[in-house]
């Protein structure tokens, strides 16, 4: 019997790539772990960890991504960090229902509101995977003590730390 097909998409950063590690180390004998990249030759720590297969895949992309998600049974997208990532994770989310995949796991910000700039397209993300009519879970991460180095100036210069969080709710 083949095993399960677990597939993470944008594996080759930080949260992906800790992602394939520890589904590695738990999971290679049960599941058959894909990690997918925009550019494979660049995949070399992926490569050596035990049980994954590397694999060329571009969140967004409709023409080759079709075909590399056919069989796989769970998505894990890894939703990146650029201006446009609201369209290209809906897109990934809605190739991926279109060709069978029967679970998908979505990596966003700590926030779901819809009025920060980082949080909007996050807010769009889960509505639109939980529209879809397949399982789903989105994971919120809260920001990672490596980015808070990214508010040095504010934090000297205005005692000040902006993130998209609501100031009036308590952090948990």
């Amino acid at each position: 019997m083949a095993k399960p097909v677990v597939f993470v998409i944008g594996a080759s950063g930080n949260i992906g790539s800790a992602t394939v590690q520890a589904l590695s180390a738990k999971y290679s004998d049960k599941v058959e772990i894909r990690a997918g990249v925009r550019n494979p030759d660049k995949a070399d720590k992926l490569k050596g960890i035990a049980g994954i297969t590397v694999v060329k895949a571009e969140i967004g992309e409709e023409v080759e991504l079709p075909k590399t998600l056919k069989g796989v049974d769970a998505l894990f997208i890894v939703t990146p960090g650029i201006q446009h990532r609201a369209p290209i994770t809906i897109k990934t989310a809605e190739v991926a229902k279109a060709v069978g995949v029967k679970f998908i796991a979505v990596v966003g910000g700590a926030s779901n509101l819809k009025v920060a700039s980082f949080a909007a397209p996050m807010a769009e993300i889960a509505e639109a995977i939980s529209n879809l009519g397949v399982p789903y879970t989105i994971l919120r991460l809260p920001m990672f003590v490596e980015n808070y180095w990214a508010f040095k100036d504010t934090i000297v210069g205005q005692s000040s730390i902006f993130s998209p969080v609501d100031p009036t709710k308590p952090f948990a």
